[in-house]
């Protein structure tokens, strides 16, 4: 199966930038390139990437204060460091951030586009539990309050609009898909498939 996924390459040597978009380019991914640390910083807050991929040294912006900032400002992108200048300091410092992977260089094809797949993979692991909970949490106040549920039955989706569900999701929660959330948000309390039977039974009318 191909990959897919937008990757943002962060390193000063164009010769690693250019392998990067070249091999991970040739596995599926969407790659952009970043020289400096600033930059690649604004473009990942600009764009909507999966994964950073950047150097531990930078002209301006080291790599590690890029992964600190993004952390607290974009925390749902996946962050893997390369670098050649390996140290077990670092390596245990990119851990307590959250690094998805720390590969030293120089790294062949292979272990590039793995670390990749494999940082890419967590990430969509990570957005889709947060989703299931956050329609666990839908179903608990509809459960609590009848008038949320009154204006999801008028309304529809409209109502969920603020929130960050997938399409997919929003519809299920309008129709009543009982299989659909059970199947990715796992077994429901008593009320929350009452509220879920009521909603596709208004469907059926």
């Amino acid at each position: 199966m191909v990959a897919s996924g937008r990757v943002l390459v962060v390193d000063d040597e164009a010769v690693v930038t250019k392998g990067c978009r070249r091999i991970l380019g040739d596995a599926g991914y969407q790659v952009d390139t970043a020289a400096t640390g600033q930059e690649g910083l604004s473009r990942a807050m600009a764009g909507n990437f999966d994964l950073v991929v950047t150097d531990l040294r930078l002209p301006d912006l080291n790599g590690m204060e890029l992964v600190r900032a993004l952390r607290n400002r974009r925390p749902e992108i996946a962050v893997l460091i390369i670098t050649g200048y390996g140290s077990v300091p670092n390596a245990v410092e990119a851990v307590k951030l959250g690094v998805a992977d720390y590969i030293e260089k120089p790294f062949t094809p292979e272990q590039i586009t793995e670390a990749v797949k494999r940082a890419v993979g967590v990430r969509e692991e990570d957005t889709t539990r947060v989703e299931a909970d956050l329609v666990r949490e839908v179903l608990q106040r509809v459960a609590r309050d009848p008038s949320l549920g009154e204006r999801i039955l008028r309304k529809g989706s409209r109502v969920l609009s603020g929130l960050a569900l997938s399409d997919e999701a929003k519809a299920a929660l309008v129709s009543g898909d009982i299989a659909w959330v059970e199947k990715e948000c796992g077994e429901l309390t008593g009320e929350e498939r009452t509220w879920l039977q009521g909603r596709l039974e208004a469907e059926a009318w």
